[in-house]
């Protein structure tokens, strides 16, 4: 033993010349040892356990384990069955050591043999055998081209106290939910492309799991009503596209502090949203107004991401949302929302808000104005962000016409902007036209605060940038230009 430690010496331990060399890494804490091989792939992490018997314990009981064939195992059926075989082995070899966390990524129609394998029998051996070993993350990662009900979650499962989070992704096909007690100290759930099959059971669990924090739901099928009720749950993602009738979500969760929602929706008729969240501080949401939306008395609400795409004629919709989270001191909105909002008469106050944050595609002539309207009147605003889709920057020649840009700074006086005193921050992306470059001045001139203002540009503006830095704006603030 002594003597394969001294082999283990680097280069330049050699070069200064020991007579003997301690092979600093197997005297470690295992925690750290651990730490360390978690740099490296798992398949590089099994190498390392063949330098010693002490790199072998480390090896074999290493608490992150993943099970992830290359693309050349997956698709030959005698190193697919090597891959199979050597994992069924190492979790023999390492018998109940600890496992925190496991993942695994697994298709089943890449090749025809798969069934002939019994695969799937192996891999619900191998989730039974983490359970035994207090498996604390579970992480499965399924492509199936068979549309069958999956029972990959057994009853085993059930009584796994140490489960904290589960990863499901299973790229559309049917998951079968076991039943309303199963798995109640879960922390985090996160199902991707997945088609559930027992919906009403899903339903009545996450009431029933008392420790639920996080709570995502992306593209998952098969829903037609859905009613989020907890106790516990702090964090809720929801992203849905038009696979299937939905017509009703319900969320109601007195701790929830962080809600995503991105709903998108070819017909919106009779879809409702309803959210009662009294502490909320982050929301996120996108897509389509539905038929019916409540967002509830947002008292808590400190951060707003609104990305909507409005009809023409749901402008009070939009000005009703705005109201529900007025209190919130930052507000991002996309240039639709905005559009919208700037259609009601009069025009909502936005008093409030230290931070707003506009996304559009460029500051054209029909934007401008709404943009000035909807600016008008914020006296509490500190920080303001104007950014621009890249996809729409087209470069234009310097001496070539901007008729996309006929306003002049007068707009900004006649809507009061000076009023924004409180202002000390400005960035601004330029996009097309000169409207950016209007309102950047305006601004400098006119807001006595402001103490920095960040000008983006791409590398095809670059030239009109440095005739525009030769244009002299009088301001005591720090003006940067930065290349995106």
């Amino acid at each position: 033993m002594d003597h394969r430690r001294k082999m283990l010496a680097t280069a330049s331990s050699q070069a200064q010349g020991p007579e003997f060399i301690v092979d600093r890494f197997s005297d470690l804490p295992v925690e750290v040892s651990h730490h360390i091989l978690s740099f490296l792939p798992f398949k590089d992490i099994g190498q390392v356990g063949c330098v010693s018997k002490r790199c072998l314990e480390l090896y074999l009981s290493y608490p992150s384990l993943v099970f992830n064939p290359s693309h050349h195992q997956r698709n030959n059926m005698w190193r697919r069955l090597e891959a199979f075989n050597y994992f069924d082995k190492f979790l023999a070899n390492r018998d109940s050591n600890k496992i925190e966390c496991f993942r695994i990524s697994w298709d089943y129609h890449s090749v025809k043999f798969a069934r002939a394998f019994n695969e799937l029998l192996r891999i619900s051996t191998w989730i039974r055998h983490a359970a035994r070993c207090n498996v604390q993350v579970l992480d499965l990662d399924f492509d199936m081209q068979c549309r069958v009900p999956l029972e990959l979650l057994p009853s085993s499962i059930s009584a796994c106290k140490s489960l904290r989070t589960l990863v499901i992704d299973f790229k559309w096909n049917i998951l079968k939910w076991p039943s309303s007690n199963f798995l109640t100290n879960l922390q985090c759930l996160k199902l991707n492309r997945v088609q559930i099959e027992g919906l009403e059971l899903f339903d009545k669990w996450i009431p029933c799991c008392n420790f639920l924090k996080e709570l995502q739901l992306v593209y998952v099928s098969g829903i037609k009503r859905m009613t989020v009720i907890s106790s516990s749950l702090e964090s809720f993602s929801f992203v849905h596209y038009d696979r299937n009738p939905l017509c009703y979500l319900g969320i109601s969760c007195e701790k929830l502090e962080d809600i995503h929602i991105q709903w998108q929706c070819a017909s919106l008729s009779g879809k409702s949203l309803n959210i009662f969240a009294p502490n909320l501080k982050y929301l996120k949401w996108g897509g389509n107004l539905m038929d019916h939306q409540n967002l509830g008395n947002l008292m808590c609400l400190e951060k707003a991401e609104i990305y909507l795409y409005p009809k023409v004629d749901e402008s009070d919709k939009v000005f009703e949302v705005l109201c529900s989270i007025g209190r919130s001191k930052v507000l991002i909105l996309n240039e639709e929302t905005m559009k919208a909002l700037c259609r009601k008469s009069p025009m909502p106050t936005l008093d409030g808000i230290s931070y707003l944050g506009l996304r559009t595609s460029s500051l054209s002539d029909e934007l401008f104005p709404k943009m000035v309207s909807l600016l008008n009147g914020m006296t509490t605003l500190r920080k303001l962000c104007i950014t621009s889709n890249p996809s729409f920057i087209r470069w234009r020649p310097l001496d070539a016409p901007d008729n996309s840009s006929r306003y002049n700074t007068s707009c900004c006086g006649s809507h009061n902007l000076a009023c924004m005193h409180e202002l000390q921050e400005v960035i601004i992306e330029l996009s097309n036209g000169s409207n950016e470059w209007k309102l950047a001045k305006y601004i400098l001139e006119h807001i006595q605060s402001l103490k920095k203002m960040v000008i983006l540009y791409s590398s095809k503006q670059k030239e009109d940038v440095v005739l525009r830095k030769k244009t002299e704006m009088i301001s005591a603030a720090t003006v940067v230009f930065q290349k995106k």
